[in-house]
This record gives C-alpha cells, sequence and structure tokens, in this order.
C-alpha cells in the first residue's frame, strides 16, 4: 500500500551530496576516459552484443515504472526536493531504492556493451558513493519525516535487492 502523509511543516531535503544522475554521469565520463587513455576490453563478443544492451534496456524500464510509481503518489523521485509521501507497493515492495538499483545495473550494461572495463570497476565506487552520500542520508530524512510508517516499511523491505 502506498502510504502518503503531509506532515504540517516539511522538513527540508535528504541532503544528498549530489542528484543521483549527476553522480552516474561522473562515474560513466570517468570509465570513458580512462578507457580512452588505457582501454581495458573484457566482455565477449556475446556479451557486448547481447548481454550489455539487455541490462541497458531492463535499467530504463525499471528507471521508468519506478518515477511513474512516485508520479502516483504525488511525490518527486529527486531527493534533493522534499517527499510528500512514501511508495511502498510494485517495485518499491522488493526494493526500498529500485531507481539506485536500475542505475548500477545501467552501468554493468553500458561496461559490457563497451566493453569497458573501467566503467565495471568504478561501479564499486559508484555504490559506495550512492551508500553514504545518498541511501543513508535519504532514509534518515524519511524516518524524520515519516516516522514509524517509513521503520515498518525498512523493516518489510530491503535497502538494495
Amino acid at each position: 500500500m502506498d502510504e502518503k502523509q503531509q506532515p504540517d511543516s516539511l522538513p527540508d531535503t535528504a541532503g544528498v551530496i549530489l542528484p543521483p544522475p549527476v553522480i552516474l554521469l561522473i562515474v560513466i565520463a570517468f570509465g570513458a576516459v580512462l578507457e580512452t587513455f588505457v582501454p581495458r576490453p573484457f566482455a565477449p563478443d556475446w556479451a557486448q552484443t547481447y548481454l550489455g544492451p539487455a541490462l541497458v534496456v531492463g535499467a530504463v524500464a525499471v528507471a521508468i515504472i519506478a518515477e511513474r510509481q512516485f508520479k502516483r503518489v504525488g511525490t518527486s523521485a529527486k531527493p534533493w526536493v522534499p517527499t510528500t509521501a512514501i511508495v511502498t507497493t510494485g517495485l518499491f515492495s522488493i526494493s526500498r531504492n529500485p531507481m539506485y538499483v536500475a542505475m548500477v545495473v545501467l552501468l554493468f550494461g553500458l561496461a559490457f556493451a563497451g566493453n569497458t572495463l573501467w566503467i565495471l570497476t568504478a561501479t564499486v565506487g559508484f555504490v559506495g558513493v550512492m551508500h553514504y552520500g545518498v541511501v543513508l542520508r535519504e532514509e534518515a530524512y524519511l524516518e524524520r519525516l515519516f516516522g514509524t510508517a517509513y521503520t515498518d516499511y525498512k523493516a518489510r523491505v530491503r535497502r538494495w535487492i
């Protein structure tokens, strides 16, 4: 069930270090630059042709579905603006962060499709930055904002997958 709760005065925001799409683009650019100067191919042809594109398409589909779920309950998916509701159904009943999982899958897909080990290895840094710079901050914000509705949700649904 989607929980919608509008407190009298919304706290600021989650205070994420950067918008997640910006973090994603930095990681992609970092990997692409390294690949240009120090190529590290790793993927077999079949992975470049089939696995990489399939992961990219799947990641984009998950992100679109998750974004629509946010819109359905009338809140923004952007963690740098105030939140008015928590989404607990659909993809959000499997993962509290399906959009961030989609970003990780996207990076894997780009690494395989582009045959660049740099993007694959940079994904580890992406997960760390997202965990400490975005997810933990969002969770603290949502706990302050929604209290037990959010802590109950956290107890039922895993953070990533």
